[in-house]
């Protein structure tokens, strides 16, 4: 390990251009929404330890391959496209999270006592989080994404400890 190589992450954008280029080398296509899809799928992969950097747009444009060839074989004969382009479920299947995280959210706590004021703050992050996202700006660096609870099972939480992206 003391001759190891350190490879820096590449950034989002460097990731997507590298997901352009397999995809072109290819001859395959993915409508915008389907990029950005990908490029969100990327970027929870980088938080993760142990990141493999190209492998993963590889593996994700393996995957992605997986699943268009599974939906186009679920449509009629003459509606199958073999030049298709790749949609936003292609690269992953629950792209639209988004849309249902405040619901999510609150069944998430419904069995659990006393969490109103967890659930708001989460909330707030929500808030801030979707605000932050539709102006381009990385809400990763400003709210934390790990979490630890403490408190009995199933019982109430006494308190919410946060811990950001890097101490986990």
């Amino acid at each position: 390990m003391e001759n190891a190589f350190n490879f820096q992450d590449y950034t989002e954008s460097e990731l997507l251009q590298a997901l352009d280029l397999k995809m072109a080398e290819q001859d395959l296509t993915a409508t915008e929404t389907a990029k950005t899809a990908a490029g969100e799928v990327l970027g929870r992969l980088r938080n993760r330890p142990n990141f493999g950097n190209i492998g993963e747009v590889e593996n994700l444009l393996s995957k992605a391959k997986l699943n268009i060839q599974s939906r186009q074989s679920k449509l009629p004969l003459d509606q199958r496209r073999p030049e298709a382009p790749f949609e936003p479920q292609d690269f992953d299947p629950d792209f639209d999270r988004y849309s249902k995280a405040s619901e999510n959210l609150i069944e998430l706590f419904a069995d659990l006592v006393d969490c109103d004021e967890i659930v708001k703050k989460l909330s707030q992050w929500q808030q801030m989080a979707r605000s932050m996202k539709s102006r381009g700006l990385d809400y990763r660096k400003i709210i934390p994404t790990n979490f630890i609870f403490k408190g009995p099972p199933g019982g109430q939480i006494n308190y919410l400890t946060l811990l950001e992206a890097d101490d986990c």
